[in-house]
């Protein structure tokens, strides 16, 4: 029987950060994988649960998005049984930038960033959220998923909406605790509560490029 099919959380768990941590124990015990592997595994960077492990004096917790990420690559049933499975995630403010001209040297090197590291990820903007910011419709930017975003940071983040199993990717302003829209037109969107469950960030963009067409 493959051990890792059954998530072992024990009775009395109260919060959830003690529900991860047996959830993550439990996967670890089963596995024989340390915590840095089994993020590798999952696509993340490779501190990011023996962070979380160590930092027990502020009730700090892992996002939905990475828990789903460690969920599909250990193949581990999460603890989590309030929220249903993220079936449908739209796109409609940016797609996935997949570089297709080597001839192209900017183009060349997006490619050459985004192979070199599991972090780095490009998006073709289809939104003007950002415009007022230096990243306008069409530009193409670059996501770094394992930096820390600060107050001031233009970011990519996911917004859940658990009782449809949907989430939407959207690009937005960080100004703590919230996400805002910085539209060149000056028309705001409604601002989002960046909660880890609901409005989770994904990744901080590091880069802008426009390439001739």
């Amino acid at each position: 029987m493959n051990m890792l099919a059954r998530a072992a959380i024990p009775v009395g768990m109260s919060t959830l950060r003690e529900q991860q941590l047996a959830w993550l124990e439990h996967i670890t015990s089963a596995s024989g994988l340390t915590l840095t592997e089994v993020a590798r595994k999952a696509g993340l960077h490779p501190s990011t649960l023996t962070r979380f492990w160590s930092r027990d004096d502020d009730g700090h917790t892992l996002t939905s998005s990475t828990v789903a990420k460690i969920e599909q690559a250990t193949r581990v049933p999460a603890y989590e049984a309030s929220h249903p499975k993220i079936t449908a995630f739209a796109e409609n403010e940016a797609t996935p930038f997949v570089p297709v001209n080597d001839n192209n040297p900017v183009e060349a090197a997006l490619k050459l960033a985004a192979e070199r590291s599991t972090d780095i990820h490009l998006w073709s903007l289809k939104t003007g959220t950002l415009s007022a910011v230096g990243y306008p419709s069409g530009m193409i930017v670059a996501v770094d998923q394992a930096m820390t975003p600060r107050a001031g940071d233009a970011v990519c983040a996911q917004i859940y909406d658990f009782r449809r199993g949907t989430a939407e990717t959207v690009f937005r302003v960080f100004r703590a605790p919230y996400l805002l829209s910085a539209a060149a037109s000056g028309e705001p969107s409604q601002p989002e509560l960046v909660d880890n469950e609901r409005v989770v960030i994904a990744g901080v963009i590091v880069g802008g490029f426009t390439l001739r067409r």
